[in-house]
């Protein structure tokens, strides 16, 4: 490498940190609340709260690595794992928006009771989906555990 293009690399990365120090600035000032005003302090979130939060994490992360496994088995003309596949295309939208709505911890009780309800649903059916396959391939298993410890915090939070 020439000495000029380490003095320009040199530049770009002093300019970069230079950037970040007036972006960090910038975020502090903006934090700042006007002259008598305090941001509210919000209410501790529930165990079950907690769970649903933990849970829906767990079921994202094993749900995709499921959905690719399934993905990679109709690609090679395989269609033992259609059923499968469908399950989790719908199930991670499901679990996503629970993710979503759960981490967010300000919607009305009755509306987040509702989308446990529903989310527990998706979760049963990909689990019963994934069951056939559960034996011959990890995915699967991951999946369907996922899905059960979903499913299970989510009926909690909606009793």
């Amino acid at each position: 490498m020439s000495t000029e293009s380490r003095l320009q690399r040199r530049e770009v990365i002093a300019g970069l940190a230079g950037l970040g120090a007036a972006l960090t600035s910038a975020a502090t000032s903006a934090q700042s609340t006007p002259a008598g005003k305090v941001a509210p302090t919000p209410a501790p979130l529930s165990a079950q709260q907690e769970a649903v939060i933990d849970s829906t994490a767990d079921c994202l992360r094993a749900g995709h690595v499921c959905l690719a496994r399934c993905t990679d088995h109709l690609a090679a003309g395989m269609d033992t794992m259609a059923a499968c596949q469908r399950a989790v295309m719908n199930m991670l939208s499901v679990v996503g928006a629970m993710a979503d709505v759960a981490g967010f911890a300000n919607a009305a009780p009755a509306n987040i009771k509702s989308l446990a309800t529903t989310c527990a649903r998706f979760c049963d059916t990909c689990a019963e989906a994934c069951e056939p396959h559960a034996a011959h391939h990890a995915e699967c298993k991951a999946c369907r555990e996922a899905c059960l410890a979903c499913a299970k915090a989510c009926k909690e939070l909606a009793a």
